[in-house]
């Protein structure tokens, strides 16, 4: 009886570990990727089926090149310096920039200003914002904090 009751219990609790962990996002290839991207446009700026098309193409172009130019995981052995970090920053930025410059000449002139002020609140939400920081476990940044105050970080404080 004893032994019946520890295995049920284990079995319990294992079952409660398992759901207390949060769902992993699905793995996504770089056509779902692209999908994902295109679909999200789509959804904020009423794409027609021949922007879909051509912003497909251009998300597509731009995850090949950016492959290109990233190593593969089994050449990363060492943690590259600080200077070869800011240069892959600014590549990527670069990378960033002309695809959105693609993307606004796809656009017309009313979804190209909705386009920017998606950009913009994505600037807000994540890049730059509070010097880059997440969660509560991360080290209080050594420069003074970028937040301009439209946020609910200085009233939490």
């Amino acid at each position: 009886m004893k032994k019946i009751v520890l295995v049920l219990t284990v079995a319990l609790l294992g079952t409660i570990v398992m759901n207390a962990q949060p769902p992993r996002r699905p793995d996504m290839n770089p056509g779902q990727m692209v999908e994902k991207r295109v679909e999200l446009l789509d959804k904020a700026l009423s794409l027609s089926e021949a922007q879909k098309a051509e912003i497909a193409k251009i998300y597509s172009e731009e995850l090949e090149s950016m492959g290109k130019d990233r190593p593969a995981k089994k050449d990363m052995t060492e943690k590259p310096d600080e200077a070869t970090m800011k240069a892959k920053r600014e590549q990527m930025r670069a990378h960033r920039e002309a695809t959105e410059a693609k993307i606004e000449a796809v656009l017309t002139p009313e979804q190209a200003t909705k386009f920017a002020e998606l950009k913009k609140q994505e600037g807000k939400r994540g890049r730059g914002h509070h010097d880059g920081r997440r969660g509560a476990n991360v080290k209080a940044p050594k420069k003074a904090n970028r937040c301009d105050g439209s946020c609910e970080c200085k009233k939490a404080q």
